[in-house]
């Protein structure tokens, strides 16, 4: 696969969207801009059409904004709801999970290594259309995958993915749900092991750096062959591990010296923790890794997200819209006087 013209083109739409005021809709506010039930949606309809028409607003989507639109059965509705993200995110979406974690996890070692660093804000977008269709094409036949073809899969719009889901009988509703028994169960087994917020957090970070081991394997395996110019051998393979670098990223945040860097690593255990210690809270509907994805993907690249009253409050509460400097808010009437201008 041509991976320098990916870059290519994933950068380009970074240095486009450098001068614009980006914007992340959860799935709810894109439903309500969709339907337009009151006259506070059509007015947040409205005002959103202005601004991205005058060129100084983006609303950019992420890989769980596409999941959760599947769960719509109805086609007509979805359909309006791809023509509407199309319009307002011209087919820009962040960068899925695994790929902001790689780019952040290589920036973070270079930086820590005294080499060059990559400006992330420029690096972390790409097309929903090369995020969702790219890893298919490239498991089935990744040699198709050349300038031409990743030129031509670019340009696939929400809308004409649907369509041709649609058309070859693979439109089905997306599903998922977290286990809630589990969790809840979870929550009251363990709520005694951590005395602190600090201790539950550092809990979540430690399963959470865990889980994607391998993953960080391979990105410290790239960094590598940035460095040196070589692949890893079987033999260094056997050796090299990320185990210095995990050690590094868990001990700056039991000190509270990570800052902003690596948000990918900081946001979704956080949430969780939150979620985790507030004694109060039940896990009900399910949810909640989908919205806690959805904050991981807004805020550090964001310059504003608009999401539920819930989510709002967890995120203020643990001061994480202060920390990625992105303005949050749930509510419609402050929403549409943030957007004037």
């Amino acid at each position: 696969m041509d991976n320098q013209h990916l870059s290519n083109i994933q950068l380009e739409i970074g240095q486009s969207l450098a001068d614009k005021t980006k914007i992340y809709l959860d799935t709810n506010y894109w439903l309500k801009i969709r339907d337009r039930r009151t006259d506070k949606d059509k007015l947040l309809y409205n005002q959103l059409i202005k601004l991205v028409e005058s060129e100084k607003v983006i609303l950019p989507i992420s890989e769980i904004t596409f999941w959760e639109i599947l769960k719509q059965s109805d086609l007509s509705s979805l359909k309006q709801s791809a023509l509407i993200i199309d319009k307002l995110s011209k087919g820009i979406s962040i960068a899925g999970e695994k790929d902001r974690q790689r780019l952040e996890f290589l920036d973070f070692v270079n930086c820590k290594s005294r080499k060059p660093q990559n400006n992330l804000n420029e690096m972390v977008w790409s097309k929903i259309s090369l995020i969702i269709l790219l890893p298919f094409f490239l498991k089935h036949d990744p040699e198709m995958l050349n300038t031409g073809f990743i030129n031509f899969l670019s340009d696939i719009s929400f809308e004409n993915i649907i369509n041709q889901l649609d058309a070859t009988s693979n439109l089905k509703p997306f599903y998922h749900k977290d286990d809630i028994d589990a969790l809840n169960y979870g929550k009251e087994k363990y709520k005694h092991e951590n005395k602190n917020f600090h201790e539950m957090y550092l809990s979540e970070l430690g399963g959470y750096l865990h889980e994607f081991e391998k993953d960080l394997n391979n990105y410290f395996e790239e960094f590598y062959f940035n460095d040196t110019g070589n692949k890893v051998t079987a033999q260094e393979r056997q050796s090299l591990n990320c185990k210095n670098w995990k050690n590094m990223i868990y001990n700056l945040s039991k000190l509270k010296k990570l800052n902003d860097e690596l948000p990918s690593y900081r946001i979704f255990p956080e949430m969780n923790a939150a979620a985790r210690w507030n004694k109060d809270r039940k896990y009900k509907d399910g949810n909640d890794t989908m919205d806690f994805l959805h904050v991981s993907s807004a805020l550090p690249y964001f310059d504003y997200f608009f999401t539920e009253r819930e989510l709002s409050t967890m995120i203020k509460q643990r001061k994480l819209d202060e920390i990625y400097n992105c303005k949050v808010s749930s509510n419609i009437d402050e929403i549409l006087e943030l957007l004037k201008f």
